[in-house]
C-alpha cells in the first residue's frame, strides 16, 4: 500500500512538520530549564586552521530554554589520574530547539551554536556552572521524519576550564561563577590612597602608565577593612606579567586612580579553594630535590 497522500513529512512548510516542531519546542519548555548561551565575541582570535581561540572573550549572554539529556550523572572520563596528574573531565548533553535559537540569538552573527562557545546551566550541584560546547550534533534524529531542516541541536558539553578568558556578560550569576572558578591571586597592599573598583584594570609600571606596565590584571575584589581592622586585600584575575613587591612600584587602578604599594603575595596561592590543586606539593617536593643555589640546577655544567 502506498503512503498516505494526506500527510506530507518532506516539506517543513506543511502543517504536519510544523506540528512536530511545536511539540518539540513545547516539550523542552515543559521539561527543560532556563539557561544561557554565551558566544565567543572575539572572532579575530579564532584560528580556523588549528581550531584554537587563544584569547576568548565572552561579553554577551542570550537566555534560552534547554533540556538536559544526561539526567543521571556526568559522562565521559570523569576523574582519573594521567601522566599529568589528576584530571577531571565531566561531560553532559543538552537539547536546544533550533527555532528558539533563531529567535533569541542574532542570526546575522551566529547561525548555530558553535564549538568553543559556552552554555550556562544554573542548577547543577546547587550552583550555576559554565560548560564549553565540544560538538554540536545537528543530525541527532537522522531525518527520521523525512524533513529537510533540523528542529533541534544536541550539544555535547564539557565543564569549562578557565585560562584567563575575559568573561563579562552583564548577567550577575554568570560573572560570579566565572570569578569563583578563575585563577586569581591575593595581593597584600601597604600604604596608599583611594579604593579600587571591581572590574577595573590595575597595573604596575616604572613610567606610571598602563602602556608601559610590567604587570596588568583585573580587579575581582577589594577589601579595605574587616571589623575595623585595615587589611588592604586586593584579589585580581586575568593576570599578564608578574607583580613585584617593592615600594618603588605602586599598583595603580586605571579607572579609580587608587595607588598602593604591594607588600607581599604568593604567586602559588590561588584564591580559589580546590583540594585538587598541587602547587605547594610540587614546590615543596622540588625544594628537597633541586638545589636552586647552583648556577645551573637542572644541568651538569
Amino acid at each position: 500500500m502506498a503512503t498516505s497522500q494526506y500527510f506530507n513529512n518532506y516539506n517543513s512548510q506543511y502543517t504536519e512538520q510544523r506540528l512536530v516542531e511545536d511539540l518539540i519546542v513545547e516539550s523542552i519548555q515543559i521539561q527543560g530549564f532556563d539557561g544561557f548561551y554565551c558566544p565567543n565575541d572575539n572572532e579575530i582570535a579564532r584560528d580556523l586552521i588549528y581550531g584554537e581561540d587563544p584569547t576568548k572573550k565572552f561579553t554577551s549572554a542570550f537566555p534560552i530554554e534547554l533540556y538536559l539529556s544526561e539526567a543521571l550523572n556526568y559522562t565521559g572520563e570523569k576523574e582519573f589520574f594521567s601522566k599529568f596528574g589528576l584530571e577531571i573531565k565531566n561531560h553532559t548533553k543538552v537539547i536546544m530547539s533550533k527555532r528558539s535559537f533563531e529567535q533569541r540569538v542574532p542570526q546575522n552573527t551566529y547561525q548555530r551554536p558553535r564549538e568553543g562557545d559556552l552554555i550556562y546551566i544554573p542548577f547543577l550541584n546547587g550552583v550555576g556552572e559554565l560548560y564549553e560546547i565540544t560538538f554540536t550534533d545537528q543530525d541527532k534524529d537522522f531525518n527520521m521524519l523525512g524533513r529537510k531542516v533540523e528542529f533541534f541541536y544536541e550539544l555535547h558539553l564539557e565543564k569549562f576550564k578557565f585560562s584567563s578568558e575575559l568573561l563579562a556578560t552583564g548577567v550577575e550569576d554568570i560573572d560570579i561563577a566565572a570569578e569563583q572558578a578563575s585563577y586569581s591571586i591575593e595581593l597584600n597592599m601597604g600604604e596608599g590612597t583611594g579604593n579600587f573598583a571591581k572590574g577595573e584594570v590595575v597595573y604596575q609600571s616604572t613610567a606610571n602608565t598602563q602602556a608601559s606596565a610590567s604587570a596588568v590584571a583585573i580587579v575581582q575584589s577589594w577589601t579595605r577593612e574587616i571589623n575595623n581592622q585595615v587589611v588592604n586585600r586586593l584579589i585580581v584575575t586575568n593576570i599578564a606579567g608578574q607583580f613585584i613587591a617593592t615600594p618603588a612600584l605602586k599598583v595603580v587602578g586605571a579607572t579609580s586612580n587608587a595607588q598602593y604599594t604591594l607588600t607581599t603575595y604568593d604567586p602559588l596561592k590561588d584564591s580559589v579553594l580546590d583540594d585538587s590543586y598541587d602547587n605547594f606539593v610540587i614546590e615543596n617536593s622540588a625544594n628537597s630535590i633541586v638545589n636552586f643555589s647552583e648556577t645551573n640546577p637542572f644541568g651538569q655544567i
